[in-house]
């Protein structure tokens, strides 16, 4: 940081070199604010008085007071004039608008308040510079109003994310409620409150993108270099010509993992994982632009495009599925993209040397003789516990998810493979006989422990609820899960410690 010295007997100084013991200036040895000179002090009426004369014979000069630090005395009286270049005017503008924005961010409206504000968007809300001084004014309690009767509803802003399940319950602990709602649905049902249309980026790559998309890494740094950052002339995938965007420093662009470039990388993957599904879908339909598919759409076909309001939940066989409900809570969110209740399994009464490795070995090996549709499968595991796991199977495009002879190959292929590998003797279940025998077990002794439960009330609750059990054990709340942005599909991972 940056000032003058002597300051009582006022002098001149240069900002290249001289140390300022002010807290409240942000400037440094590399961005100085031009020569300075700070003026004795004196009375409210004198101040007055020179800013006003001042301001009109030197207009080139930018007048403000010297400190507005309450403890530093009499430079709280002084009035600091300031004598710029184009370029320094130029970086003290851009830190003036950083520190107000900075101040009105933690000061003036917190981020409850910015919360607030994306809901109120994301519903359709209506916003005005005046609603929004009078809210910050404490003039009206509403920070936004509804969109007037005869404009019909406001038109909602979508709330796009990547993998961003995680974010969605911090935001809500944060500014709904400290514990969210021990119902699975219920804690869908408030997101939907706040955010009624989510799009999910990993998703929007994963499940509802080409087969180049699709092949590729889902993690957002590489979508985005897919998508938005490729200069290869010979790339399959046309590069979006996104606008650039640098930190302040105007020297360098941003990283992963930072806020406002994942901001910056999830709205430049959207847009061209968005136009690329339309490029498709226009060659057999009316042409529809971006803006058109999400403010003039059904929603039916903004899910079946799209994915609308579906989430993707890291190491899980399962997409969430926002609008989903039904009396057994969290039974009706559907599996991910390619994966079928009948040729998906649990598998059981595996020995705990067994790893991944050695899973994707018992399935893979020997598959070059094989008909198409096995040697093209992809699978997933997802570890339960040390003895058990589930293994997704996951067709090719090219495959019917209804063909039931090709399902029926597939379910003969897993079984006999892991068999063949691990021992006859491990337990192979199809995950829609597994959800429907564990229900019975669950429901068969919540029904016999009535009288000590507390009556068939508690026993009809504790089965009603079961289904989220089971479900958390097949989202694998378990010890061993995937290292990366993604479910495990390499042979790489290790068997984890307990």
């Amino acid at each position: 940081t940056t000032t003058t010295s002597d300051t009582a007997n006022g002098s001149c100084a240069n900002n290249n070199n001289t140390a300022n013991p002010n807290p409240n200036k942000t400037t440094t040895p590399h961005e100085p604010e031009g020569t300075s000179l700070v003026l004795p002090p004196c009375n409210a009426f004198l101040r007055r008085c020179l800013y006003e004369t001042i301001e009109d014979e030197y207009p080139g000069l930018v007048l403000e007071r010297a400190s507005s630090d309450p403890s530093a005395g009499p430079a709280r009286n002084q009035i600091r004039a300031t004598r710029l270049s184009p370029a320094e005017k130029s970086r003290r503008e851009r830190r003036l608008r950083r520190e107000n924005w900075d101040r009105m961010l933690l000061h003036d409206v917190g981020f409850a308040v910015v919360f607030r504000a994306m809901s109120d968007a994301c519903n359709g809300r209506v916003f005005s510079a005046e609603q929004t001084r009078r809210f910050l004014d404490g003039l009206s309690p509403e920070l936004s109003m509804p969109a007037k009767a005869q404009d019909g509803e406001g038109r909602k802003i979508p709330l796009v994310i990547h993998n961003g399940l995680h974010d969605l319950m911090f935001l809500l602990t944060h500014c709904h409620n400290a514990r969210l709602p021990e119902s699975f649905e219920d804690t869908k049902k408030v997101i939907r409150g706040y955010f009624p249309v989510v799009y999910d980026t990993k998703i929007l790559g994963t499940e509802y993108s080409d087969a180049i998309i699709k092949s590729g890494n889902s993690a957002l740094g590489d979508l985005f270099d897919t998508t938005c950052n490729t200069s290869d002339a010979n790339s399959d995938v046309p590069s979006l010509k996104a606008p650039l965007i640098v930190n302040q420093d105007g020297r360098s662009q941003g990283q992963a993992h930072e806020a406002a470039w994942d901001a910056y990388m999830t709205g430049c993957v959207f847009n061209a994982l968005c136009n690329r599904i339309l490029e498709s879908k226009n060659r057999f339909s009316a042409d529809l632009t971006l803006d058109d598919l999400l403010h003039e759409s059904a929603d039916g076909m903004l899910r079946e495009w799209i994915g609308l309001n579906k989430i993707y939940m890291h190491v899980s066989l399962y997409t969430i599925d926002l609008e989903s409900s039904g009396p057994a809570p969290g039974m009706h969110d559907p599996l991910s993209s390619g994966l079928s209740v009948d040729t998906t399994f649990r598998v059981s009464g595996i020995t705990t040397s067994v790893s991944t490795r050695d899973i994707l070995q018992a399935l893979t090996t020997g598959n070059e003789s094989e008909e198409e549709a096995i040697r093209e499968l992809r699978y997933e595991i997802i570890w339960v516990d040390d003895t058990s796991f589930f293994v997704g199977t996951r067709m090719t495009d090219c495959v019917s998810e209804d063909d039931a002879d090709a399902t029926g190959l597939v379910a003969s292929h897993v079984r006999s493979k892991l068999h063949a590998g691990l021992g006859g003797d491990v337990e192979i279940l199809p995950l829609g006989e597994y959800f429907k025998k564990k229900h019975e077990d669950v429901t068969e002794t919540m029904m016999s422990t009535t009288s000590e439960t507390g009556g068939i009330v508690d026993s009809l609750v504790s089965v009603a609820m079961s289904p989220l059990k089971i479900l958390g054990r097949a989202f694998s709340y378990g010890k061993r899960s995937s290292e990366d942005d993604g479910i495990i599909d390499s042979a790489k991972k290790p068997r984890k410690s307990r």
